[in-house]
């Protein structure tokens, strides 16, 4: 029996048509190419092999099976190439097509209805594929890799559960693939792989995780995914570029990661859930020297990115459950750090547009909420320098700041703290200049504007400064013009101020 090229094309058109990633307990049979093969090849033991040695220094092929159904095939065309394959057990089944030189190639199957499927066109790769142990519940082992290219390596160990390992297109030199799978039917797929020297590493043990990478377009490029427990999903869209750097992690229950594109060289991503129901998604993330780090402990946590610009770091935390976070970008050199303790905490940081902007919030108690926006409703205008810190402590305190909706906004700094119960600042900025301190203890304490609108500050040079101590005090402003300088002081209970400048 041969398997033509055609053959596998269109069954893996086929499998990725109708290969749709879900969290269900009804996972669909395999539609892969090696599926069809096994299913046909299924009428006892059978061994097929042909060698042409193009420069009469002769080819290496080996074969040993055990047991009822085993199937190996093995087509060499080169020389200095050996293929090794073992299968013990019932089913197995071994393809190997071969085009090229010194190429080494090792299949070790125990079990049953285990199969592997390879295409090799090149010289000096190395592919290893050891498959122990049956399926679970009509779903068979699988690993497929077809490949074009020299020196590329690759290492397949899957364990008894029915899992599923799909490497079905890539093309360049030097590439390194470390996958190994434990458990129940867990399924890893990198569609297509073209470039040189990429460092791919798959670990995944629990039932039915799912690994997913649609394209990686580039150079040097090191992806590493780890899944432990049950139902985690990682998907990985368009890597373009070279350098990059994509670490993810995920422990415990329906965890998920979703990445639509990367683009861009030398970008450092690094995620790591550890819970349940927790998520992360960007649906672009583009630039040069990005560094993300997210990482969240606890249940139902959500982080997102959209990221567009050059060495940006960002770093956020949750401990917690329900937390979010939620990073929108635009410019360069910027800093982000959101740490939140607690649960129900909320983090928003959008269109911070500019250079060189730092932004850091931690927040500490429950239903806290931090928004951020720059330049906002207009992402046209430019927001420059800015080092803005939110910190609050206790329970129910809300900060909300937005700069520029008019004018630019360049060279703020504002220090915002709140610490006890239900305290709420509202600020809105325009200008440059600013220096604005606002520093709030006790309960109920609030900065408001004038009547349904945000406390104002617009225009150059502006220093304010609030200081709230005591429990139900209300400051309302609006501070207008260039080079005005305003203070508010109050300790106690129950006070109120005003203040107007124009």
């Amino acid at each position: 029996m041969k398997l033509s090229k055609s053959i596998l094309t269109c069954a893996i058109a086929m499998a990725l048509s109708t290969g749709a990633y879900a969290q269900s307990e009804d996972k669909p049979g395999s539609t892969s190419a090696l599926a069809n093969v096994e299913r046909a090849a299924a009428v006892g033991n059978e061994l097929t092999i042909s060698q042409t040695s193009v420069q009469g220094l002769g080819n290496s092929a080996s074969s040993l099976q055990q047991g009822d159904a085993n199937l190996t095939e093995i087509t060499t065309v080169g020389d200095g190439n050996q293929t090794d394959a073992m299968q013990i057990g019932n089913g197995n089944v071994v393809l190997v097509t071969t085009q090229g030189d010194n190429n080494q190639q090792s299949y070790n199957q125990d079990g049953e209805a285990n199969g592997a499927l390879s295409e090799v066109t090149g010289s000096d790769n190395q592919i290893a594929v050891e498959q122990n142990g049956t399926g679970f519940l009509g779903i068979n082992n699988e690993a497929i890799n077809v490949i074009g290219g020299d020196a590329n390596q690759i290492n397949v160990v899957q364990g008894d559960g029915g899992h599923w390992f799909y490497n079905l297109d890539m093309q360049g030199n030097a590439n390194v693939v470390n996958a190994q799978q434990a458990g129940l039917w867990n399924e890893a797929q990198f569609t297509s792989v073209q470039g040189d020297a990429n460092d791919l590493s798959v670990e995944q043990d629990g039932f039915w995780n799912q690994l997913s990478v649609t394209s990686i377009n580039g150079s040097m490029n090191e992806f590493a995914s780890e899944q432990l427990g049950d139902t985690n999903v990682i998907s990985i869209g368009d890597i373009f570029g070279d350098e990059n750097e994509l670490a993810v992690e995920q422990e415990g229950a329906n965890n998920s990661t979703d990445i639509v594109s990367i683009e861009g060289n030398e970008n450092a991503l690094s995620i790591d859930q550890e819970g349940s129901a927790n998520t992360f998604e960007s649906a672009l993330f583009s630039g040069d020297g990005n560094e993300l780090n997210v990482m969240q402990m606890g249940d139902n946590n959500a982080a997102s990115a959209e990221v567009l610009g050059d060495e940006n770091d960002f770093s956020a935390t949750q401990n917690g459950s329900g937390n979010e976070v939620y990073l929108g970008v635009l410019g360069n050199n910027n800093e982000f750090d959101a740490m939140q303790i607690g649960n129900d905490n909320a983090t928003h940081v959008v269109n911070f547009n500019g250079n060189d902007n730092d932004v850091a919030v931690a927040q500490s108690g429950d239903m806290n909420t931090a928004v951020i926006e720059s330049s906002y409703p207009d992402p046209s205008i430019a927001s420059n320098d800015n080092d803005i810190a939110i910190t609050q402590s206790g329970m129910g305190n809300e900060a909300v700041l937005t700069m520029g909706s008019v004018m630019e906004s360049s060279s703020n700094q504002v220090d915002l703290v709140q610490s006890g119960e239900l305290n709420a600042i509202d600020l809105m900025v325009e200008g440059s200049g600013h220096s604005i301190d606002i520093a709030q203890e006790g309960g109920m304490n609030m900065v408001a504007g004038m009547g349904q609108g945000a406390f104002a500050v617009a225009g150059e040079g502006n220093t304010v400064s609030i200081s709230q101590l005591g429990e139900g005090n209300l400051v309302e402003g609006s501070v207008m013009g260039t080079g005005n300088t305003v203070a508010v002081t109050q300790v106690g209970d129950y006070n109120s101020a005003t203040v107007v400048q124009q």
